[in-house]
């Protein structure tokens, strides 16, 4: 799970960009975090509803407009809030003579009501309500870290001709440019490629803000407040975790997040629960109040969780993650509910059309994986020099199908005999590949390619770990749902 931790602050203006150029480039990077430290807001935010009453809101804000172009011809340019009956919304509209390289319009305003500036590591994402000209758009955050550099992410929404509720999850947004904080406020912005033949663009944004999702904290005991809240120290061998074994997943006590797997936990004989590993990005580590030790904190939530230690040689991974029982719950391990799997095949669009129409599966998200860059672009990817493979993250219930149909499926709706290549497309990103999670996927890959063989067919397919899984722009997700277009080299043929 990635947090956001960056501050926007009360000299955060907020800009709607709408960019006239001919072609555009893939969006790279992920939001980073800031350790200042604000209080947790209890709802969502509202930037602006444009009504003219602002119950509801932090406050009036006064919109101006902002344009840039170069050699974009003349310009007609509007900016307004539009009245219909007893809602209110803004009304931006540029309309060029020609585009020969790119044109803005935007508009922008000051947040001075939020004081020393928003948390984002409290809410989920962006939220807007809007509607406009069909097409691919773009939201931007600038955030400021803890060195004072501000840093612009962005990620991809679709627009329709119609009002939608629109969430843009933070994880989704990708780093793009960073500049000191001196030389550029912090901004938030929309935007938009098109072509030059689309010479007007024209939004309408009803509401827009952040969202928050979490669920509200557990009620402490006055001693797990002590420990979690306070920053205290339970007895040695006084925890109930502290010789516990059984198979299941330790969570914060506070949030209810995931933290340790069972199957980390050691016999430390320190007189805490040890563990030599966290499940990937759960756990946060800061120089504790001492300015000696390292502690542990939950990421999720800030709850205190205890300390870490390395270098020890108590385990392979040389690192103790000292915890406090009363900073834990448990849940026994059960039947997942969830499995997921990973397949490159080519360009993903066609990949993730034929997994989506799967009875069982979930979900699919199109990404990069199998690189060496972390991050990467889809510019990048194309460059056929970062080594990522593009492929599809398939979650599926594991009562409904299971990972050899799915594998069969990936098999018969590509060609797998083509080395770094599908069809048209040519390059390493474009391999066939096969990314396990465990040793049971590898298993059965392993023996769907024996199967091929013995068949007579010359397998190119890599069968490889799964590493690290980069989601790709937004505008890459679910292409084929959202244009109603088909693929042009994923054919399925019965071969099984």
């Amino acid at each position: 799970m990635n947090t956001v931790k960056g501050i926007i602050k009360k000299q955060l203006f907020f800009i709607l960009t709408f960019l006239f150029i001919v072609l555009g480039g893939g969006l790279g990077g992920w939001l980073i975090s800031s350790g200042q430290n604000m209080p947790n807001p209890v709802s969502n935010i509202i930037i602006d509803d444009f009504s003219t009453k602002k119950a509801n809101s932090p406050g009036n804000f006064k919109w101006s407009l902002v344009v840039d172009s170069e050699k974009s011809g003349r310009a007609k340019d509007k900016i307004e809030v539009l009245k219909n009956q007893d809602k209110s919304y803004l009304h931006i509209k540029r309309a060029v003579s020609s585009v020969d390289k790119w044109s803005i319009v935007g508009a922008r305003t000051g947040l001075a009501n939020y004081g020393q500036g928003i948390r984002t590591s409290a809410y989920e994402g962006v939220y807007l309500r809007a509607k406009g000209i069909p097409g691919q758009w773009n939201v931007g955050l600038w955030i400021e870290d803890e060195q004072g550099d501000v840093k612009l992410y962005q990620a991809s929404i679709e627009l329709k001709n119609q009002w939608q509720e629109i969430q843009v999850p933070f994880r989704r947004f990708r780093g793009l440019s960073v500049k000191r904080q001196q030389d550029s406020p912090e901004l938030i912005h929309l935007g938009s490629v098109v072509t030059r033949q689309n010479k007007t663009v024209e939004i309408f944004l009803d509401e827009i803000g952040f969202y928050k999702e979490r669920k509200m904290f557990n009620k402490l005991t006055p001693e797990e407040t002590r420990v979690i809240i306070n920053k205290g120290t339970e007895r040695p061998f006084s925890g109930k975790y502290n010789d516990h074994y059984e198979k299941g997943i330790y969570t914060c006590k506070r949030c209810g997040a995931e933290l340790f797997e069972s199957d980390t936990k050691f016999k430390s004989e320190c007189g805490w629960p040890s563990f030599d590993e966290q499940i990937e990005g759960a756990v946060k580590w800061q120089l504790d109040a001492d300015g000696v030790r390292t502690e542990i904190l939950c990421n999720q939530c800030g709850a205190h969780l205890g300390h870490v230690f390395l270098g020890e040689g108590l385990t392979d991974k040389n690192t103790r993650y000292c915890v406090n029982s009363v900073s834990m719950d448990f849940k026994l391990a059960q039947q997942k509910q969830t499995e997921a799997a990973i397949f490159a095949s080519g360009c993903f669009w066609g990949t993730e059309y034929h997994f989506q129409k799967v009875p069982g599966v979930i979900s699919t998200t199109v990404g990069y994986t199998g690189g060496h860059v972390d991050n990467p672009t889809y510019k990048q990817v194309c460059t056929d020099k970062t080594g990522h493979a593009e492929a599809v993250e398939v979650v599926y219930d594991p009562s409904k199908t299971n990972y050899e149909q799915l594998a069969k499926l990936f098999f018969e709706t590509h060609d797998f005999t083509q080395l770094n290549r599908q069809g048209p497309d040519i390059g390493t990103q474009y391999r066939s590949a096969i990314f396990y999670m465990n040793d049971e996927q590898k298993e059965t890959a392993m023996k769907l390619v024996n199967e091929l063989e013995k068949k007579g067919y010359n397998v190119k397919t890599e069968i490889t770990k799964a590493g690290k899984f980069w989601p790709a722009e937004e505008y890459h997700q679910e292409y084929y749902e959202k244009t109603g277009k088909s693929p042009y080299c994923h054919i399925y043929r019965k071969i099984f």
